[in-house]
């Protein structure tokens, strides 16, 4: 595995500023100062790329009631209508209510929100949640 190169930089904060960062630290379970500052230009940087529609991985969790039954029939068809950008999916019975589902996408980011939310709006769908990562995946290689 590939080492990062890691480099040095010195920043000047306002004293409230490093005391809300260190309770940040002790609530989110940070390791360091560096990690937390890490992981916060990590996710600008992130919400950059989903502005600018950037194509990006990303995964949308939906919790839904299995009693709509026409609910299932919806997500698949879909599903079925945006093949390129749903990737794969599971789903997992939680309990005699509920269903777990997850979908990793890819594609722009623009579009994959505007399909998340063309899932979290159906009818039974209790709670809804797009995940977009700065990475993309390999290509799938096609039989010929």
């Amino acid at each position: 595995m590939l080492k990062t190169k890691l480099a040095r930089i010195s920043i000047t904060v306002p004293e409230a500023t490093l005391t809300a960062l260190d309770q940040k630290i002790v609530d989110q379970h940070y390791e360091s100062r560096s990690q937390a500052i890490v992981d916060m230009i990590h996710q600008h940087l992130i919400a950059e790329q989903e502005n600018s529609n950037a194509v990006m991985v990303g995964t949308l969790t939906l919790l839904y009631d299995v009693v709509q039954y026409s609910l299932r029939s919806q997500l698949i068809d879909l599903q079925q209508q945006f093949l390129d950008q749903v990737v794969s999916s599971l789903h997992i019975q939680l309990d005699q209510q509920k269903i777990l589902q997850v979908m990793l996408m890819q594609g722009a980011s623009i579009e994959l929100q505007q399909i998340s939310q063309k899932f979290i709006a159906l009818k039974g769908v209790i709670k809804g949640h797009l995940e977009l990562m700065d990475a993309v995946m390999p290509p799938i290689p096609q039989n010929s």
